[in-house]
């Protein structure tokens, strides 16, 4: 009797030895895979910041080139303006000087 009794002893240690290891092998698996899932969403935390970045840069050029031909555009009609409005005072500055001129002969 006391023979069966340590060879059940020497079983369930067994089986508590197999179970340990089991276990073991589990909690690695489990710790792998949450560290490549945890590395692939960093990489695509990563590229999605990269994209919203290279988006905004994009964004921004764009604007500028926008708010740049407007400014041009403004600058165009200004000189338009001031040609024109030179234009017309060159006449009366001829006419003026002209006049002056008559004055003093």
């Amino acid at each position: 009797m006391e023979a069966e009794i340590l060879s059940e002893i020497k079983e369930a240690e067994k089986k508590a030895d197999e179970i340990i290891e089991m276990a073991k092998k589990e909690s690695e698996s489990i710790l792998h895979n949450a560290a490549v899932n945890s590395s692939k969403l960093l990489t695509e935390r990563q590229e999605e910041i990269k994209k919203s970045k290279e988006k905004k840069i994009m964004d921004f050029r764009d604007k500028a080139k926008l708010i740049k031909e407007e400014k041009l555009a403004e600058g165009k009609v200004m000189v338009k303006q001031i040609k024109s409005k030179a234009e017309k005072n060159i006449s009366k500055a001829i006419d003026f000087v002209l006049q002056k001129f008559e004055e003093t002969i």
